[in-house]
C-alpha cells in the first residue's frame, strides 16, 4: 500500500529574504517585485531595503508612491515607463492595489515597456495564488514574488538575539524566548522589535541582559496590559478596560491582534476554571498551560471573579467576534470595541 504522507508546509520567508538580499548585494534587480504574506513587518522591511538600495532619500523626482486610495493603474503604468531623471533608477511603490487578487493579468504587459532602469514594487495584502495575475507574475523571470509568512519561533529567537546583542551586549539564552512569550500568542514583530530595543537600551550600561530585565522592562507593557484589561473586565471596570485597550493600540497592537489576545486569555481562564473544579493544584495548572508559576497564580486569582458559566459565555463572545472579523461589514476596531463592551456586561 502506498504511504501517503501529508506534506509539511515550507515557510517561504527565508528564501524570500535570501533572494532580495542577493539582489541588493549584487546590485542586480528584477523589473517588478511582489511582496506579500502574513508578516506585514517583513513586507515593509524589505520594501524599505529595496527602496534604500535603488534610490537616494532626497530623490523625490524618481521615487513614486501609491496606496489603495491613490492607486490608478494608468498612472502607475505611465510612471513605470518613464525614464529616470538624472538617476540610475526610477522606483514605483504600490501598496494594496488589489491587482493580484484578480484573474485579469493584462497589467503585466507594462513589463514589456519598462526600461531596465525602472523597478515596480507591489506590496499586497490580498494575493490569490490560483488567479491568473499571480500565476503569470510568478512564471515571469523579470518578476520576483517574495512571500513573508510569520517566522518560526527559532527564527524569531535568532532575530531578537541579533537586536539584543548589538553594541556587544551579552544576552542570557532564555531572554529572547521569554520576550516572545511576553509579547503574546500573535508574535507581533513590530511589538517584539520595540520591546527588544527598549530592553537593549535599558541594559546598555550594564552590558548584559537577563531574564529579570525582561520581567522588569517588558512584561508590564505587553502581556500585563492584556491581563490587566481582562482583570478590569472581570471587575466590570469599564473605564479601566477601555483605557488599557487604548494603551494597547498605542503600543502598536491592531484591533485584530487584541481580539486574538483577549480570546487566548479567556480560553486560558476557562481551562483554569475547569481544572479548579477538578481540584487541580496551582503547580498542575502551571504545567498544563506551560506558563510560569506566577502567571498561573494570576490566572487562578482572576478566575475567582467569574463563575464557570460566565467564562463559557465569555469564550463564546470571543468566538463570535472572531467570526465577525471574517463576515461582518464592521471594521476590526468596531468588532474589538463591541467585544470589550459585551464582556463588561
Amino acid at each position: 500500500m502506498a504511504d501517503f504522507k501529508k506534506k509539511k508546509k515550507v515557510n517561504p520567508t527565508k528564501a524570500s529574504i535570501a533572494t532580495i538580499r542577493g539582489h541588493i548585494k549584487t546590485n542586480s534587480f528584477s523589473r517588478m517585485y511582489l511582496l506579500f504574506g502574513e508578516e506585514k513587518y517583513l513586507v515593509n522591511q524589505y520594501r524599505d531595503e529595496l527602496k534604500a538600495a535603488l534610490s537616494s532619500p532626497d530623490d523625490t523626482m524618481n521615487m513614486v508612491y501609491y496606496n489603495s486610495d491613490t492607486f490608478d493603474l494608468n498612472t502607475v503604468v505611465s510612471d513605470a515607463i518613464t525614464i529616470p531623471f538624472f538617476a540610475e533608477h526610477r522606483v514605483i511603490i504600490v501598496e494594496d492595489s488589489g491587482l493580484f487578487d484578480l484573474s485579469e493579468d493584462t497589467f503585466l504587459e507594462v513589463l514589456d515597456q519598462m526600461p531596465d532602469t525602472n523597478v515596480l514594487i507591489f506590496c499586497e495584502t490580498k494575493v490569490n495564488k490560483s488567479k491568473k495575475a499571480y500565476l503569470h507574475a510568478d512564471k515571469d523571470e523579470r518578476v520576483t514574488c517574495a512571500e513573508f509568512d510569520i517566522p518560526t519561533t527559532d527564527d524569531l529567537i535568532s532575530w531578537l538575539g541579533m537586536i539584543l546583542g548589538e553594541d556587544g551586549m551579552k544576552v542570557k539564552l532564555a531572554v529572547p524566548e521569554m520576550l516572545i512569550t511576553a509579547a503574546g500568542p500573535d508574535k507581533n514583530m513590530y511589538l517584539l522589535r520595540n520591546e527588544a530595543r527598549k530592553l537593549h537600551d535599558y541594559c546598555l550600561e550594564r552590558g548584559v541582559i537577563t531574564e529579570a530585565d525582561v520581567e522588569a522592562v517588558c512584561a508590564s507593557s505587553v502581556e500585563d496590559k492584556i491581563f490587566d484589561m481582562c482583570r478590569a473586565i472581570s471587575q466590570k471596570n469599564r473605564d479601566a478596560a477601555i483605557s488599557m485597550y487604548m494603551d494597547l493600540l498605542k503600543l502598536g497592537r491592531t484591533p485584530y491582534n487584541i481580539i486574538g489576545s483577549i480570546s487566548y486569555q479567556f480560553n486560558q481562564l476557562l481551562i483554569v476554571s475547569q481544572m479548579l473544579k477538578d481540584k487541580a493544584t496551582a503547580k498542575e495548572i502551571s504545567s498544563k498551560l506551560k506558563v510560569a508559576d506566577w502567571a498561573a497564580s494570576r490566572l487562578i486569582k482572576i478566575c475567582y471573579s467569574y463563575t464557570h458559566k460566565d467564562l463559557i459565555r465569555s469564550v463564546d463572545l470571543c468566538q463570535q467576534a472572531t467570526m465577525s472579523l471574517m463576515s461582518s461589514e464592521l471594521t476590526s476596531r468596531d468588532v474589538a470595541e463591541n467585544l470589550i463592551i459585551n464582556l463588561l456586561r
